[in-house]
């Protein structure tokens, strides 16, 4: 193999694993401030296959505002900022052998609101698939994991959750993030 090649599959595999870093690390210097109607959102995936994509789309707005790509089998979590309103869970891709599969996501059952200066969490996206046959199927869940979360963020990321308060912004309510807060104020 000659040197030009060789660099350039060094250069091709260190920037794939910078682009995968980035979409994994949190830059706390975005976090220090944020706008008036900005929100930061903890957004979690638990997924038993594997996954090209899953987007997060905003109310009145055709493209997805932010993507999780190539995920594995098991539990994901990016902290992220948008700004504040109405957002859902919108499609995913994925792959099994030679076949590109497309999955729409239910907008009602993951739908989750932004609120501006607040740590939100809509909720863990659960996704199952499995073959039948010939077709993949899956099928998908909304789980309030608020205790976990906290515990996680509280463990990993003490810098945003002294900064921001952590609130359940899913579909029904949960009094487990208020009552806990209650108690730290005390």
């Amino acid at each position: 193999m000659n040197t030009k090649r060789m660099l350039l599959i060094i250069i091709l595999i260190s920037l794939s694993f910078s682009a995968i870093s980035k979409n994994k690390v949190i830059d706390f210097k975005l976090y220090k401030s944020l706008k008036s109607n900005e929100g930061l959102v903890v957004l979690v995936i638990d997924i038993n296959f594997r996954i090209s994509k899953i987007s997060v789309g905003k109310e009145g707005k055709i493209f997805p505002v932010y993507s999780f790509k190539k995920l594995k089998p098991g539990t994901q979590m990016r902290i992220i900022k948008l700004k504040e309103g109405a957002y859902f869970w919108k499609e995913g891709i994925g792959r099994t052998g030679n076949t590109t599969y497309t999955f729409d996501i239910d907008k009602e059952r993951t739908s989750f609101t932004v609120k501006a200066g607040k740590l939100n969490y809509p909720g863990t996206l659960q996704f199952r698939g499995w073959k039948e046959g010939d077709d993949v199927v899956f099928s998908h869940n909304m789980l309030n994991n608020s205790s976990i979360i906290a515990e996680e963020l509280d463990k990993n990321y003490d810098e945003i959750i002294k900064k921001y308060s952590l609130i359940y912004s899913g579909l029904k309510p949960d009094p487990f993030l208020e009552f806990n807060d209650q108690l730290d104020n005390n």
